[in-house]
């Protein structure tokens, strides 16, 4: 069990090679074998004075996919929800850090890419995310 979010960076580097590495975030390629990719960001941040983590995975740009349809979307996504930052859609999930478990957190990061690689190739422009 993670305790805070140091230990989550700690199980992070020494599991993935990570593409970017900061103090409040990191961002990782998730690779699949059919030569597809997906990145995804964990952040870390504080609400309900405890601390959290926000899962994110861009899977296509505004004006790719109509809006009132990704909203109808998001009832059927079986883990996280869409939302627009920018001009990008992501895909995102968040999480409690306290008792977040190594299996938990290597779940919600699989889906998050998954559910974000499976949007991106239904509405994107290719594997650009």
């Amino acid at each position: 069990m993670f305790q805070n979010w140091t230990e989550i960076q700690q199980y992070m580097r020494s599991k993935y090679t990570l593409e970017r590495d900061n103090p409040q975030m990191m961002s990782m390629i998730w690779a699949y074998e059919d030569g597809r990719s997906q990145k995804v960001i964990m952040r870390k941040y504080s609400a309900f004075d405890r601390d959290m983590i926000e899962l994110k995975s861009p899977f296509a740009r505004l004006g790719t996919i109509d809006a009132l349809e990704l909203l109808r979307k998001n009832a059927e996504l079986p883990l996280a929800t869409t939302a627009l930052s920018g001009d990008v859609y992501l895909v995102v999930y968040n999480l409690f850090v306290e008792n977040l478990g190594e299996e938990d957190l290597e779940l919600a990061v699989s889906r998050v890419a998954a559910v974000a690689d499976a949007l991106e190739d239904q509405y994107g422009d290719g594997d650009e995310f």
